[in-house]
């Protein structure tokens, strides 16, 4: 997953943008870990990467089965806007949302979800909410989440039971695995904002720049 999402994210980064210049600097991406994650655009990058594995998986009619994460119709708001609207309320960091990124991605490594336009919010929600309460001392109340999350409480229940139940209850993310995920995380993010910067004012050498690094992330994925 993480590499499908980093060659949709660089992909998204090659058409230019006015006025995408980056505002973070070197020094600023070194202390993530305490930062908010809307603060850095970390939450930008991953949602607009897990848009692009589902939009992939409906090209490859991979409807897989229906679940409690699938909603009858596909939300109006992009994901990128949900999980702003997620880490403004919830103040999760940078760390918490490389967590629930894992989570998802032991869900599509087992197969147990097949992400879809219908179900990426339902997921990343819960995802999210899993992954706070494994890593935070203190949270707030499911009624909370749930009322950020635009869902009830009696949903945002199943919707956490269900996915305690495709993780088997284990939430625990190996240190090492998770140093190495957050660097690749961080990253994309780097890189993207550098393609977004370079798009505003070199279209041509921020896209072979694209091009460039996502064969390194590939090779790395295989490897």
């Amino acid at each position: 997953l993480l590499a499908t999402i980093q060659r949709a994210t660089m992909s998204s980064s090659k058409a230019p943008v006015a006025g995408a210049a980056s505002k973070h600097s070197a020094s600023t991406r070194s202390c993530l870990g305490a930062r908010s994650a809307s603060a850095l655009g970390i939450e930008a990058v991953i949602a607009r990467g897990m848009e692009g594995v589902a939009r992939n998986n409906e090209l490859l009619a991979e409807s897989g089965t229906p679940s409690v994460f699938d909603a009858v119709y596909a939300s109006s708001i992009s994901l990128t806007r949900y999980l702003k609207r997620l880490c403004k309320h919830t103040a999760c960091s940078a760390n918490v949302l490389t967590c629930a990124l894992m989570y998802i991605d032991r869900l599509v490594r087992r197969r147990t979800i097949i992400l879809r336009a219908h179900n990426l919010h339902r997921v990343m929600l819960a995802c999210l909410v899993a992954a706070i309460k494994y890593n935070d001392d203190h949270f707030f109340s499911n009624a909370f989440y749930a009322k950020v999350g635009g869902v009830s409480l009696e949903e945002l229940n199943r919707l956490e039971c269900a996915l305690l139940e495709l993780l088997a209850f284990d939430l625990y993310v190996d240190e090492e695995h998770f140093k190495w995920y957050r660097a690749e995380v961080l990253r994309t993010v780097a890189c993207h904002e550098r393609c977004l910067y370079n798009c505003h004012k070199q279209p041509a050498a921020a896209c072979d720049l694209c091009g460039a690094w996502e064969g390194a992330m590939t090779a790395t994925a295989t490897t």
